[in-house]
């Protein structure tokens, strides 16, 4: 198993984004990209926390990551807009992106904003956030790299191609499904390997098409999408519809997370100003009604509680006690890269 340190999280967000101001982004950027990779940890989504730090730490010092903070406007046409993140980092790309919808939509009511050469953005559910605590449902997409085959096929075809949807409710955490389109998500794969653990026997085909259950034979052959052919139509639906709208990439033509080739992922952002549907209050009171139909449904032998898409994460999120748990794999990379770059080592990282 893959034993973890456990840190302070202000500590640990203080080395990750002086790491990043060290390889050359603008501090409060640094710090951006800081908070978003430890709130996916702090939120029990560690498959897109810390972990990736490196990855994207190699692209800015090889060059292949710009050090832009905000992406360029490509066209706008009233709530349709077209943004190119010119390899930027995803996060920060991202956040300007929903930033950019949330305001479309508040101008014409409903917003759609597509964005090509995106690095990866982490947890999609992040934005949709972003969205809800604004007064908006979302609906947010994006294509990575092909690791799925068509149903009966044998060739990567499409990625783990995400999808999240949500909305505000009154009095409670919004609701937010955000998921991959495979049955395991491509970080929780890493993780896997990396602890030496092995893969529920429904994720992963190795490269002649047979059932796997080791991360390391997925890795090279297909992952299974979720659902079936629905969850490859679904994925198949997302690239092309993020990458033909953003004139972006799709299919082969994207690249892979580690490496030196572009990345060239595109995502789709649409925002729905709810008070411009009807009253805002009206609908938090509705939507509230909704989970508590679900919470207060009839439950299975042996279940506790139900819970609404979302609301696992919030309360992670919310009973964390100001720790995150870190790989020593994780914490022997970063600190490698804290000393090329010059970087202070806190105590709590050492291994």
């Amino acid at each position: 198993m893959n034993r973890a340190l456990i840190v302070d999280v202000p500590e640990v967000t203080n080395f990750v984004s002086a790491l990043f101001e060290a390889a050359g982004l603008a501090p409060d950027a640094a710090k951006r990209v800081a908070d978003a990779l430890i709130d996916a940890d702090v939120s029990g989504r560690g498959s897109h926390g810390i972990q990736l730090a490196d990855l994207y730490l190699e692209r800015l010092v090889n060059g292949t990551m710009s050090t832009a903070s905000k992406p360029e406007l490509v066209s706008e046409d009233g709530g349709c807009v077209v943004l190119d993140a010119a390899d930027m980092e995803g996060h920060l790309a991202a956040e300007e992106a929903m930033k950019i919808a949330i305001a479309k939509a508040r101008e014409f009511g409903v917003s759609a904003v597509s964005m090509r050469r995106v690095f990866h953005c982490g947890v999609m559910g992040r934005y949709i956030r972003m969205a809800a605590e604004e007064g908006c449902a979302a609906f947010a997409m994006c294509n990575v790299k092909p690791l799925m085959a068509a149903p009966g096929g044998l060739e990567r075809l499409v990625g783990t191609n995400p999808i999240a949807i949500g909305f505000p409710v009154e009095n409670h955490a919004p609701v937010i499904l955000d998921m991959a389109t495979t049955e395991g998500a491509m970080g929780s794969i890493r993780q896997k390997l990396a602890a030496g653990e092995k893969l529920p026997v429904n994720w992963a085909l190795d490269a002649e098409g047979n059932s796997t259950t080791d991360p390391a034979e997925a890795l090279a052959g297909f992952l299974l999408p979720v659902g079936g052919a629905k969850g490859f139509g679904l994925s198949f639906a997302i690239d092309l519809l993020s990458g033909a709208l953003a004139t972006g990439g799709f299919g082969s033509t994207l690249g892979q997370l580690a490496g030196d080739k572009p990345y060239n992922a595109s995502l789709l952002f649409i925002v729905l100003d709810i008070n411009r549907f009807r009253a805002l209050d009206a609908f938090l009171e509705e939507t509230r009604a909704g989970v508590e139909r679900v919470h207060n449904s009839k439950k299975a032998e042996g279940t506790d509680r139900l819970f609404v898409p979302g609301e696992r994460s919030a309360e992670t999120t919310a009973t964390n006690e100001g720790t995150i748990p870190v790989s020593l794999t994780a914490a022997k990379t970063l600190r490698q890269r804290a000393l090329k770059l010059g970087v202070p080592v806190p105590a709590t990282m050492e291994v």
